[in-house]
């Protein structure tokens, strides 16, 4: 690990838990398992399970196996409310990617993954409380093994 004294704590988006649930194999599945191995500190929100239950169907998972899989692997918040969404407001792209910043944030996390192009990976300059990262980066950082 590149000179972090502590755990990384990572906020996971929906798309990183459904990309790595769905393939074993991938960068997004490595960092389900480093969170498994307690190498990295793993969190969600209660709006990120709601995503990923929402998309199960892509990943040829039931909502309750899908739901057992995420209470088992990551530590889960409550969704920020909505009040404190007015700081990250004129940001996004997307108004409802702003509690993923808002959760990341409000956990003090020092990484945000995302597979995310469009919405989150494309905030990178402008975000400054946390490094926002695809699995691929978040790896080459962390560069455990």
């Amino acid at each position: 690990m590149k000179n972090l004294e502590r755990k990384p704590i990572v906020f996971f988006n929906a798309s990183v838990i459904l990309a790595g649930l769905k393939s074993p194999n991938g960068g997004s599945a490595k960092l389900l398992n480093w969170v498994k191995e307690n190498k990295i500190i793993g969190i969600i929100s209660e709006t990120v399970i709601e995503e990923v239950l929402k998309n199960t169907n892509k990943i040829s998972l039931t909502k309750e196996k899908a739901l057992k899989l995420i209470s088992q692997i990551f530590l889960i918040v409550k969704s920020p409310n909505k009040k404190y969404f007015s700081v990250f407001k004129d940001i996004v792209l997307d108004e409802g990617d702003i509690h993923l910043l808002v959760s990341a944030r409000n956990v003090k996390a020092h990484f945000l993954a995302s597979l995310d192009k469009k919405h989150i990976l494309s905030l990178k300059n402008k975000i400054k409380d946390f490094k926002i990262v695809s699995p691929k980066e978040l790896i080459e950082f962390l560069r455990f093994n």
